[in-house]
């Protein structure tokens, strides 16, 4: 899920009319929904339609209004015994690269409904993320913080050790992430949702810092593997890391919003041959940017919510799923993870797509282009992710 502050208009693309990024959680996946991380409100809006929007898979379907998912970040400042951003994992070398030749692996008691967290385990004052878990929903608790150093993890709240069934969640996450990407990861939080919460209840975000200049660079994930099964955390992984490959810093010119000459989204102004400005470009229909940017422009929230669920029902076979067809940066995220983590022609397919089959079925085909960086770099790491969904 995406989530950060901040506000930019889509330029005109194709009708000519400008597309705005709202909220709206409607989609449930795999049995009990598992939704995808959040950029801290880290989506495009319209001048008009300034209310933040969050990004990801909500625990039930089409039930959740656009402000019921949409995190507040802290606005406290750091202070000296937070953990201190350095991204994550430096070019250095000793970012993991994920390719350990041993297969993915989740002990299944690593994935238990409840999992009771370390009695110690807090988060340090001032943590430049926030330290709020309520936007994850009802009931969900700490379970771990992490930072990341150089691409491991370093305990930052007072919990012990690093937990064994956190180094194999972790290891997901490396080996999914491209080492550039994975260097945006500054914290992992691990946590317990409560599914039964509701829509509101997530399993992961992805949150940009709000507070520094370059957002784009810097961000926490955090997951919630209880009650999950290695196809969720592997599809709520990917999902993620298309998220910040879309969105992170290498895919910003580094201009303002008042001088980016394209598209602005909230970490930046996007390069106008960037993986999601060229995704959008190449799969989506002036029909469709224009049905959409109807439906997402309504200000009331149960309205737009259902013409949103009607733009989906006339667009199906251009989406994997309802969530999809909501909000153009989860459109991409997740084409990606679904393309990622599961993979074209596999019999997995027909379960995580909502319609029927071949829906979406030219979002996916989009990452095995010749011509796609993106599939090209990151092709290899997700047959390794495709390990705990086989």
């Amino acid at each position: 899920m995406v989530a950060q502050g901040g506000h930019g208009p889509w330029p005109p693309r194709g009708s000519g009319l400008l597309v705005a990024v709202v909220a709206l959680s409607v989609f449930a996946l795999l049995g009990h929904g598992m939704v995808a991380l959040r950029l801290l409100n880290g989506t495009v809006h319209r001048p008009a339609n300034d209310a933040p929007a969050a990004a990801g898979r909500p625990t039930s379907p089409a039930t959740a209004s656009p402000s019921s998912s949409v995190p507040t970040p802290s606005s406290t400042p750091s202070s000296p015994t937070a953990p201190t951003p350095s991204r994550g994992g430096t070019p250095t070398g000793a970012v993991p690269t994920g390719n350990d030749a041993s297969p993915l692996h989740l002990d299944h008691s690593c994935l238990v409904a409840d999992n009771p967290p370390p009695a110690t385990a807090h988060f340090p004052p001032g943590d430049p993320f926030g330290t709020n878990t309520t936007d994850f929903g009802q009931g969900a608790e700490l379970q771990r913080l992490y930072a990341v150093q150089h691409g491991d993890l370093v305990p930052a709240d007072n919990g012990g050790p690093v937990r064994d069934c956190d180094r194999q969640l972790w290891r997901v996450v490396t080996a999914a992430a491209p080492p550039d990407v994975l260097g945006y990861v500054d914290e992992l939080l691990v946590f317990d949702a409560d599914l039964g919460s509701g829509p509101d209840a997530y399993v992961g975000e992805v949150s940009s810092l709000r507070q520094s200049t370059a957002r784009a660079s810097h961000w926490r994930l955090s997951l919630a593997p209880n009650g999950s099964t290695d196809v969720e955390v592997a599809l709520t992984v990917a999902h993620e890391v298309g998220h910040l490959a879309s969105l992170g810093a290498a895919q910003m010119t580094g201009q303002d919003e008042k001088t980016c000459p394209g598209t602005y989204v909230d970490e930046g102004c996007l390069k106008d041959d960037g993986a999601l400005v060229s995704f959008l470009d190449a799969t989506w229909s002036d029909e469709e940017w224009d049905d959409w940017d109807t439906a997402s422009a309504l200000t009331d929230d149960a309205a737009r919510r259902a013409a949103l669920e009607t733009f989906y029902d006339e667009h199906a076979g251009s989406f994997l799923d309802a969530y999809a067809a909501t909000d153009p940066t989860e459109d991409f995220a997740e084409s990606f993870g679904v393309w990622c983590a599961v993979g074209p022609g596999s019999p997995l397919l027909p379960d995580v797509i909502q319609g029927a089959p071949n829906d979406g079925a030219k979002k996916l085909a989009w990452f095995d282009e010749p011509s796609n960086p993106l599939g090209a770099a990151t092709r290899a790491r997700c047959e390794q992710l495709r390990q705990l969904t086989r």
